[in-house]
């Protein structure tokens, strides 16, 4: 069984089916309109078939994972929520960062999958729902938003509106990772390059502003989003804000 407490969180959201990852699976029988949700297409992919974008076998997945780690700026978080958790085999390795994670999903058989998976990590809570419907507010608020290969199946509203989800919903100090797929996906106008532009539109203004001149201290009591990592991978984008203005050497003292 998991070492974490159970952790009690007052959840708030629709439960409707929500957009699931796709990313290196094969897109070409994609019907749907950019806009819309391609319900039947996810579940044709999960339809005998627990792992249809092998997350568990592929090296591409594995060090994707393992650089979604590997740049969070904090060792645990309390409150985390995953946008997008699929069959859960991410979710299983963020759990053992987080004291407690809300993972959701838009398919009814990656949900069960998420479940099983985690079904000895008692802090872990699996939820079916679709973007931006389903997007939970609890409290106290998440220290820790993992938006993955998620945001290029929404419209430009939807979009927007998650972005102003993430600056009412992540508390001060946390941590926003999002991780997108570059290449374009046929039946979708947003890719993860256009995602990503919206994305840094959104949070690095206050990064720049905020951005100490030569000579000059940073400013660590008011608290605004910071660009910590970027990544431009060739197959991905992975970009780390903090709702904060210290950095990880900051926080250790470091400087």
């Amino acid at each position: 069984m998991s070492q974490h407490p159970k952790v009690t969180l007052e959840i708030d959201f629709t439960n409707r089916p929500m957009v699931c990852k796709n990313e290196t699976a094969d897109r070409s029988h994609i019907d749907t309109q950019d806009t819309n949700y391609a319900e039947s297409y996810f579940d044709t992919l999960y339809n005998d078939n627990s792992d249809p974008w092998q997350y568990q076998t592929r090296w591409y997945e594995k060090r994707k994972r393992d650089m979604c780690l590997a740049v969070l700026p904090k060792t645990q978080y309390n409150n985390a929520v995953e946008l997008g958790c699929g069959n859960g085999v991410f979710s299983a390795l963020l759990s053992s960062r987080c004291q407690a994670l809300i993972s959701i999903d838009g398919n009814t058989q990656a949900v069960q999958l998420a479940k099983q998976r985690l079904t000895e990590s008692s802090h872990v809570s699996v939820i079916q729902g679709v973007i931006p419907d389903a997007l939970p507010t609890t409290k106290p608020t998440f220290d820790l938003i993992v938006i993955s290969e998620i945001l290029y199946y929404l419209s430009p509203n939807d979009i927007n509106t998650v972005i102003t989800w993430i600056k009412q919903n992540l508390a001060v100090g946390g941590t926003l990772l999002c991780c997108h797929w570059r290449y374009a996906i046929d039946g979708f106008t947003m890719t993860g390059e256009t995602v990503h532009q919206r994305l840094n539109q959104a949070f690095d203004k206050v990064s720049n502003e905020l951005e100490p001149k030569q000579g000059q201290k940073v400013d660590t009591k008011n608290s605004a989003f910071t660009h910590q990592s970027e990544i431009i991978d060739s197959d991905f984008l992975l970009d780390v804000w903090q709702y904060s203005p210290k950095s990880v050497a900051m926080q250790e003292n470091l400087v």
